[in-house]
């Protein structure tokens, strides 16, 4: 069931079995499997069922570097967590992730690719984006064509695929499941601020608050924090009844090694083969779901050479650049950047779209739309219909076709772990008494080399294979790099709890308990030890998935105090 914490009274206990803090994509996941196996489940949510600033204001940071987009546009608190921003994207980390490799030569993994590989077809089904298959030769609707004519894998592939969700809505899509369930307890505007442990390390009880003033305590057998990336971290790092350093912090290591993405577009590809032959957009798998194909690298190529795992696709010109002369994008960039604008996408997507590089002129997109006003309209029509108006799949995004066989790129790629990028507690509280974050995400020189290596081998392949080059659309390609990060970054939240083989590696084990709290487990994407070139939100529902399997074998069996007290 569901209900508001205006229920709540001062001083009040609430009992379950496993307590969830956080009702995102991750916590509406391990709360329903551990409800369904027969578990009563408290969800303790921040947020309600609808934004509220007040809730949102509670993440906000102390200060943070110039690289770092704003917190509200990066998270958001209530049923349904993030996923009320992410557009779809969904695909795993790579078997290459997992292994030490010249570019991240330390191997940090405590878990492989092949243990958490099994899982992904249940994620796939929790958000709603398919069958398990990521590269086109595996799926016969698609295996016959070419994303470039004449190109084929090599050490850079083009067969990858990513998959797109509905997009799916958490809250949305499973708040009736949530509320009709007979084992769930979900209490909405519910902070948990503290997490108190006994003398022997293990959780005793979880202080939670409300924004009204009122306290109560959780108590379970087992408590999963999966309030995001950067919350769980700091509710780690605030618990310090027993540790100046918070819960997991012995080793130094909560808080660092903080990653988001190398990303950025400052090249294009010139292509030589027909134009109506190449795949710049989205496709349709044989179940209707939307996949897109990248170039990506090869394992191979990545052993042999300091080359981060990247991915690279095709994207549509600039909108804010008139000089496109495409009535098309003309039209989509002043509605979004008009009143409506902001009713049509999230925020941080609605402003990473319509960012100038250069100075504009409305007037000037006035003219594309009136040249080119029957493909406009047209086009107005069908992406309105197949974007916000059809049932069930939506439409992920438009590409425009180019006539040139001329596609700019866009770069997505590894960030690699690096100790001084970092979260730590500031001297400032928020309302409830927190202390909030000082955040800085560092790229080293590596990290913005990494983009022009990528595009680089990218271009001798499709030299080699005589269908086209990369051109570069700056003299000064790093410092374009830099720019193109600035503001942009911190949307993926990974490695601030990194899980390890040993203690002094890292803040959770392979099961992602918390080292020296052996009922508290941390189910979210900080715990990643590497960033891979995907976004972390499809990996950390697997993670998730095994991890709640995990606790309803040892819930079942009465396990899960035995086995760590032999242990300690």
């Amino acid at each position: 069931m569901r209900r508001s914490s205006d229920t709540l009274r001062e001083g009040q206990v609430l009992i379950a079995d496993v307590v969830v803090v956080g009702a995102g994509p991750i916590g509406i996941v391990a709360a329903l499997e551990l409800a369904d196996a027969g578990h009563r489940v408290l969800l303790a949510e921040s947020g309600g069922d609808r934004r509220d600033p007040r809730a949102d204001a509670l993440g906000d940071s102390a200060s943070q570097d110039s690289y770092h987009v704003a917190k509200h546009l990066a998270v958001q608190r209530g049923v349904g967590g993030t996923s009320a921003l992410w557009g779809g994207r969904c695909l795993p980390f790579d078997p290459i992730d997992f292994e030490a490799r010249p570019a991240v030569p330390e191997d940090l993994w405590p878990v492989s690719y092949d243990e958490i590989a099994p899982y992904f077809g249940r994620t796939c089904d929790w958000l709603a984006c398919g069958k398990p298959v990521f590269n086109a030769k595996e799926l016969p609707e698609l295996a016959g064509k070419d994303m470039i004519p004449g190109l084929v894998d090599g050490e850079v592939r083009t067969t990858d695929l990513e998959r797109w969700s509905l997009p799916t809505r958490f809250g949305a899509l499973y708040g009736k499941r949530l509320d009709a369930h007979p084992r769930i307890d979900l209490v909405t505007n519910l902070t948990c601020t503290e997490i108190v442990q006994d003398e022997a390390g293990a959780v005793d009880h979880l202080v939670l608050k409300t924004l009204g003033g009122v306290t109560v305590t959780a108590r379970a057998e087992a408590y999963i924090l999966a309030a995001g990336g950067l919350e769980c971290t700091r509710l780690l790092m605030a618990s310090r009844a027993r540790s100046p350093n918070g819960i997991g912090g012995a080793s130094g290591h909560l808080g660092r090694w903080y990653m988001a993405h190398v990303e950025a577009k400052v090249a294009e590809m010139h292509l030589s083969t027909p134009p109506d032959q190449t795949i710049y957009s989205h496709e349709l798998d044989a179940d209707g779901v939307y996949v897109r194909r990248r170039f990506t690298f090869s394992r191979e190529r990545q052993q042999r050479e300091p080359i981060p795992n990247g991915a690279t696709w095709f994207v549509n010109p600039p909108l804010a650049d008139h000089r496109h002369g495409s009535g098309i994008l003309s039209g989509v960039y002043l509605t979004l950047i008009s009143p409506i604008g902001g009713k049509l996408l999230a925020e941080g997507i609605r402003r990473a779209g319509t960012k100038a590089v250069r100075p504009t002129s409305v007037r000037a997109h006035v003219r594309n739309i009136v040249r080119d006003l029957i493909p406009a309209a047209k086009f107005a029509v069908t992406f309105t219909y197949e974007r916000f108006l059809r049932r069930g799949r939506k439409a992920p995004g438009f590409f425009v076709h180019s006539a040139s066989n001329v596609h700019p790129l866009h770069y997505h790629g590894e960030h690699r772990p690096h100790w001084e990028s970092h979260v730590a507690l500031s001297s400032e509280v928020d309302v409830l008494g927190m202390p909030r974050l000082d955040v800085r995400l560092v790229f080293d020189q590596e990290d913005v080399a990494s983009v022009a290596r990528a595009l680089d081998l990218i271009d001798r392949h499709v030299r080699d294979a005589g269908v086209g080059h990369v051109e570069y659309l700056h003299d000064a390609l790093d410092a374009a790099v830099r720019e193109y990060l600035e503001g942009t970054t911190g949307y993926h939240q990974t490695g601030t709890t990194r899980m390890s083989r040993t203690p002094e590696k890292g803040v959770v084990d392979r099961d992602l308990r918390v080292w020296g709290a052996p009922n508290l487990f941390v189910s979210s994407t900080s715990v990643l030890p590497t960033s891979s070139q995907a976004n972390p939100t499809f990996t950390g529902v697997a993670f998730a998935l095994r991890l709640t399997d995990m606790l309803d074998r040892r819930l079942c069996e009465g396990s899960l105090g035995a086995r760590e007290a032999s242990a300690a």
